[in-house]
């Protein structure tokens, strides 16, 4: 799941295929455009819908907490 999930985001930026880190935001620069990206690419990636409550800045800090959340989406479905 790591790695879809970074061949999703490197689309965006391609500093996400190598990021190891817990901000992404302040590391690689993602601001609120860029997350409307990253979701729309998950989505498609994975062929889920992350609704609005998941939409908070925590869950796309790292790979890690992109890839907790979309588990989290894909057990409720």
């Amino acid at each position: 799941m790591e790695q879809k999930i970074r061949e999703a985001l490197a689309e965006i930026n391609p500093g996400f295929m190598n990021y190891d880190g817990d901000n992404l935001c302040a590391d690689l620069g993602i601001d609120s455009h860029d997350i409307f990206n990253v979701v729309m690419s998950l989505e498609t990636a994975f062929d889920i819908e992350i609704e609005p409550v998941y939409m908070r800045m925590d869950n796309f800090m790292s790979i890690g907490k992109i890839e907790a959340m979309i588990q989290e989406i894909m057990q409720k479905a």
